[in-house]
């Protein structure tokens, strides 16, 4: 019997052999490569001090860990200050913008911030803070308008940011309406349509980690969002999209020919962005409140001219619902604000652990709080009879006469993130 195989193995043309040779690696060789990954993936972590080994001195990724004198809130507005002040974090897709004037707010780790689509058909992001006194400017979620007001003196200002009105204020000679504008965000569009903020103060020019997706996005259309909230850590759920983003990478790229695989993908630390069915795809990002509070919000999104069965839509929803559920049910680990994390981004690994411990290095030698976000109104010294209009308006004293308020422009104003 053996030898009548062998002999009919011999007889099998050499494309019949390559033919199944590949449909073995096909069906088992993503098995055995994953397998052999995790054995030698836990080997390495037994040698190292942290989860995952990222090639850092030990006990710059050991700092954080052994600080015990940090608090829990401590250790998340260190990240505020160093890491999610000066990374891009990902918003949404420019298909949230149909409309000039289009407008939706945003919240990510207490900076609250909008982006609307201007008359030029650009997208731009502002601090949702008014220059007058440091009040929310749009307190909706979304909607659709050139002109923004604040509700406490009336400052008005257009969708480029620049302030069109200021009561009283405007009237005041030496006034200069030019440099009390909204403080800008600086954002960036991809080539597939996805938005990137930065929060850093220091310069409205910072290198951009390329983040490009492979799922063909195309001339996408949004279909529906939903949020819920969990009572975690957000690097908790941020560690699970990287397991969920690293798993579904093929171990063999050139057998994607053969089947079709559904994407999943990283968008920065706190999104990631996946493919659930031809033509119909989704972005879940994380809104960090505070150490023991995120929100997750789920962007649907669908091909423009492509005809989805609502079954479909309806079942991917359903989905959704019940891995969001499980993010904001999951059980949370005593010392979560201290764990580890690391993703991947533009090819290489951003490692949180470096970061902060690297920002409180440099605030160990400047002896403050250094706080990339941070924005100052006006360019000169405290102007005290800026305040004195204020009160005014408010009316608390009585009113001053315009000389004496000739120096407004030159209020100096911290907005503190």
């Amino acid at each position: 019997m053996a030898i009548l195989i062998l002999k009919a193995l011999v007889d099998i043309p050499l494309p019949a052999y390559l033919f199944i040779s590949s449909c073995f690696i096909y069906l088992f060789g993503n098995i055995v490569v994953n397998h052999l990954h995790a054995v030698f993936s836990s080997r390495a972590d037994q040698k190292a001090t942290g989860p995952i080994s990222s090639k850092l001195d030990l006990a710059e990724r050991g700092n954080l860990q052994r600080d015990e004198s940090l608090s829990y809130e401590e250790v998340f507005q260190l990240e505020k200050r160093a890491f999610f002040s000066r990374t891009w974090l990902f918003v949404c897709h420019q298909s949230r913008f149909l409309k000039i004037g289009d407008y939706h707010t945003f919240d990510i780790a207490g900076i609250s911030f909008f982006a609307v689509l201007g008359k030029d058909s650009r997208i731009r992001a502002f601090h949702n803070v008014c220059r007058h006194r440091a009040y929310t400017v749009v307190r909706k979620s979304c909607g659709n308008s050139t002109r923004f007001s604040c509700k406490y003196h009336g400052w008005q200002y257009d969708d480029e940011g620049s302030l069109v009105k200021a009561p009283k204020f405007d009237e005041s000679p030496g006034f200069n309406d030019e440099e009390n504008g909204l403080f800008e965000v600086k954002l960036i569009l991809t080539r597939e349509g996805l938005i990137f903020v930065n929060f850093d103060a220091s310069t409205m020019k910072l290198p951009f980690n390329d983040v490009k997706s492979h799922i063909n996005l195309g001339n996408s259309v949004w279909i529906e969002s939903f949020e819920t909230t969990s009572a975690a850590n957000w690097k908790d759920i941020a560690n699970e999209f990287s397991k969920q983003a690293h798993s579904s990478q093929s171990k063999f790229p050139w057998l994607r020919g053969l089947r079709k695989i559904k994407q999943h993908e990283l968008l920065g630390p706190l999104s990631t962005i996946k493919e659930l069915s031809d033509g119909l795809w989704c972005t879940i990002t994380l809104l960090p409140r505070s150490f023991s509070e995120v929100m997750i919000r789920c962007d649907l999104y669908g091909k423009e001219g492509h005809k989805i069965p609502e079954y479909a839509v309806e079942k991917c929803k359903n989905g959704l619902r019940t891995e969001m559920s499980t993010f904001a049910s999951r059980e949370v680990s005593n010392d979560m604000p201290r764990s580890y994390f690391s993703y991947k981004c533009g090819g290489r690994t951003i490692d949180l652990f470096a970061i902060l411990s690297q920002h409180q290095r440099s605030e160990r030698l400047s002896k403050k709080r250094l706080q990339p976000a941070i924005r100052v109104t006006g360019a000169g010294f405290i102007d005290t009879e800026a305040a004195d209009l204020c009160d005014v308006l408010d009316g608390a004293v009585a009113p001053p006469t315009l000389e004496q308020c000739s120096k407004v422009s030159s209020w100096r104003r911290t907005v503190d993130w």
